[in-house]
This record gives C-alpha cells, sequence and structure tokens, in this order.
C-alpha cells in the first residue's frame, strides 16, 4: 500500500477520534452538571449548576454563531423583539440543530405573546435538548396562561425532574 495515501488517512481517522473524544467528554461534562443539579443540596448550589448549564447551552462551538446569538440576546433584553428574532433566524439557518436557538427563539415568541408559535419552539429544543428545563418551565407558564392547569401542572412535574429550584416553580406552590 502507498504509504503517502495511508497516513494521511490514519491522520484522518486520527483526528476524528480525538474530536468525538473532546465531544464526548463534553457531554459526560454536561451530564455530571446536570446531576450535580439535580442532587443539589440548596438552592444557592442548584444556582451555581444551572449557570454552568447556560453557559454549555450558550456555547455553540462556532464562534460567529455565538456573536449572533450574544446580539439576539442583547436585542431581546432591549425590547426589541423583531431585531432578535430576525438574527435567531440566521443562527437557525445556519445551525438548525443547536438546540438553543429555538429555546431563544421560544423565549422572544412568548414575550410577544406567541405562544403557539412559542410552543413549537419549545418541542424543538426539547427535541434537540431532552432535559432544557428552561424550556419545560416556560412550556408549563404558557399552559397556565392558556387555562391548562393540569397540563401545566404535568410540565413543570417533567422540569422539576431535571432543576428542583426552578424559579418558575413558584407558579404552583402545591408542588413539592
Amino acid at each position: 500500500m502507498n504509504k503517502s495515501v495511508t497516513y494521511p488517512v490514519f491522520l484522518l481517522i486520527l483526528l476524528q477520534w480525538a474530536v468525538a473524544g473532546t465531544v464526548m467528554a463534553d457531554n459526560e461534562s454536561l451530564d455530571q452538571l446536570f446531576l450535580g443539579l439535580k442532587d443539589a443540596p440548596d438552592e444557592s448550589t442548584a444556582r451555581e449548576y444551572e449557570h454552568k448549564i447556560w453557559l454549555r447551552w450558550f456555547e455553540s462551538g462556532d464562534s460567529k454563531i455565538d456573536a449572533l446569538m450574544e446580539q439576539a440576546v442583547k436585542k431581546r433584553n432591549q425590547y426589541d423583539f423583531n431585531g432578535a428574532i430576525e438574527i435567531l433566524n440566521q443562527v437557525i439557518a445556519l445551525k438548525p440543530e443547536y438546540a438553543e436557538v429555538w429555546n431563544q427563539r421560544a423565549t422572544v415568541y412568548f414575550h410577544q405573546g406567541e405562544y403557539e408559535k412559542s410552543l413549537w419552539d419549545v418541542a424543538k429544543t426539547l427535541e434537540l435538548e431532552p432535559r432544557h428545563f428552561a424550556s419545560m418551565a416556560g412550556r408549563a407558564v404558557i399552559r397556565l396562561l392558556q387555562g391548562k392547569p393540569a397540563l401545566a401542572q404535568q410540565n413543570m412535574l417533567q422540569a422539576l425532574e431535571y432543576h428542583p429550584y426552578l424559579k418558575e416553580r413558584s407558579f404552583f406552590p402545591h408542588l413539592k
């Protein structure tokens, strides 16, 4: 076999293995954060884990996407919801498998009172990141606003499985 062909193929396989190993380590790390959050002994500890998870969720792996997400969140925080949606749509076009962009757009739609659009994006978020407690909690709040308390409670219980100290829990005082 020609060594000039074999060596580049070997390097490619090695690179793919290294990248896969990094992704696996990252996933394990996120898994560890979720375990810590679920087992947090108090709210303060839970908030630390929550913060670390949010940091991870905002890591897209692409600096261009990260910059666009930062712009979108800034526009949302300035109540420029249409501007935020425009940027989030760009990110979705570039990286539709990125869960946090769907969650952010769901949040903006929620602020606009576009609950059905928000719920659609929540579903997409959860398809990509089934542990996204913020999307689950948002869905619960929407269900309350829609006059569906039983469904809202079910959604909140699902979110609490991942994050026992969610702020939105206050909408459900009877849940323990």
